[in-house]
């Protein structure tokens, strides 16, 4: 993963994506700099998916296939909060791997079955969440 400085200037980000299956509409980026998670990020994973083939998203993560000319095809990620913005860019060739192992674990359009809206309830209610 890259972190995007400008037009042609990229820095290395370690991010780790990810899902599971009691939580079937989410995915999580965390990002790692000297062994730490320095940030999270939660956002649907339908994002991702159509993010891979078009633009994506609205308000704070937007997602978009990106190729230069000569380059391995990326998917960029936006992340904005109300004063900053980060872009960053993965590969797609290790993104659609990914999301294919979560689709083999959740099939998309199947999040529903997998979702123990009772114990998310009680959990809210509870204050754990």
């Amino acid at each position: 993963m890259q972190l995007l400085l400008g037009p042609d200037e990229a820095v290395p980000v370690a991010g780790r994506f990810s899902y599971r299956s009691d939580r079937p509409y989410e995915v999580e980026v965390a990002f790692i700099s000297r062994g730490r998670t320095v940030a999270t990020w939660l956002f649907a994973r339908e994002l991702l998916l159509a993010g891979l083939h078009g633009e994506a998203g609205e308000g704070d993560v937007r997602v978009w296939p990106f190729r230069r000319p000569g380059e391995p095809r990326r998917v960029h990620i936006e992340l904005s909060t109300d004063d900053s913005i980060c872009e960053l860019s993965v590969r797609a060739s290790e993104l659609t791997p990914w999301l294919e192992q979560t689709a083999a674990i959740v099939p998309p359009g199947h999040e529903g079955h997998y979702l123990d809206l009772d114990t998310h309830l009680a959990r809210l209610l509870a204050g754990k969440c």
